[in-house]
């Protein structure tokens, strides 16, 4: 990391949940512009559908997370709507990207809308997919928010978490073990204080 490199976005989750990665990458060239970005994902340890996998490269556990990531433009540019939008086009395509590399398939945009972020408007996008564990089927929500600093940064964050049992018994307990308006309002309330 450089002193050019945004630092990590401050994320206050609840207790049971753990950072797993911290990354700095340079996401993406426009023009004269270069996005550079610092991102930290946490993961709930406590939902872990299927057991733990003992760290083996293939996951067979889902573990609902959440991410924050700060972008910074070089040289530093002043947010505007046309850059916001292609920010946003960026985020929406690295976030089903991310969700993909995560297992997830039947990746598919669902709702964009207006989200509120401390004294911020975000664009929050939801996302439908599903994934399978240990021989359960498992349908997925998973947003994506995406809005513009003071500072000239650009902060994108989201996650996912499970929403229901398609098909399959490997989860103890279905769907009564699953908490999806919960688990919505978890990560709502986090991405509501990152900063």
């Amino acid at each position: 990391m450089t002193d050019e490199d945004p630092p990590a976005p401050r994320v206050d989750v609840p207790d049971g949940w753990v950072a797993t990665e911290t990354t700095t990458e340079r996401v993406f060239s426009v023009s004269k512009v270069t996005v550079t970005a610092t991102t930290v994902v946490y993961e709930d340890e406590r939902l872990r559908e299927g057991g733990d996998d003992g760290g083996e490269a293939e996951t067979k556990s889902f573990r609902r997370f959440v991410f924050a990531s700060r972008l910074r433009l070089r040289p530093t540019t002043k947010p505007s709507k046309p850059l916001t939008k292609l920010v946003r086009s960026r985020a929406k395509a690295g976030f089903a990207d991310r969700l993909r590399e995560r297992g997830m398939d039947g990746v598919e945009e669902r709702e964009s809308r207006r989200f509120r972020v401390r004294d911020q408007d975000a664009t929050l996008v939801g996302y439908d997919a599903e994934c399978t564990v240990e021989g359960t089927r498992l349908a997925v929500d998973g947003w994506v928010a995406v809005w513009p600093r003071d500072d000239g940064d650009y902060v994108v964050a989201g996650g996912a978490y499970p929403t229901r049992v398609l098909d399959g018994g490997g989860v103890e307990g279905g769907n009564e073990t699953l908490e999806p308006g919960r688990y919505r309002d978890d990560l709502f309330s986090i991405i509501r204080e990152i900063n």
